[in-house]
């Protein structure tokens, strides 16, 4: 009886830590890919919470990551020809060492990524 309280916490605790480090996860990519709201309320959050800023000084951190995400953007727009070459390189090697069922599957996978990818863009 003890020894299935004890399992029973212990995968409750298993499925809270996932679910915890899956929303964090996802927390993390979108503030790298620069989706400004989420990133910017999440920062403007947390300093002005560890900092104590007062409302002027919250509009005026928005200003800075709103103005920042844009430059990084910028960046990104730039680069973006060259990050997309190296990735066809890569996937590319990739196909090279699949059998004919895998790469069918790994097209799928690429392909889904695209769409995915797509509708993220479309949606900003």
């Amino acid at each position: 009886m003890a020894a299935s309280i004890v399992i029973v916490f212990l995968l409750g605790a298993l499925a809270g830590a996932l679910v915890t480090h899956t929303l964090s996860q996802r927390k993390v990519e979108r503030i790298i890919r620069g989706e400004t709201r989420s990133a910017g309320e999440f920062i403007v959050r947390r300093l002005s919470h560890k900092l104590d800023l007062d409302g002027a000084q919250q509009e005026q951190l928005k200003a800075i990551i709103e103005a920042t995400h844009a430059e990084i953007n910028a960046v990104r727009k730039q680069f973006r020809p060259q990050i997309e070459e190296i990735l066809t390189h890569s996937q590319d090697k990739v196909r090279a060492i699949l059998r004919p069922d895998q790469r069918e599957k790994y097209e799928k996978i690429i392909s889904e990524h695209r769409k995915r990818k797509e509708n993220r863009e479309s949606n900003r």
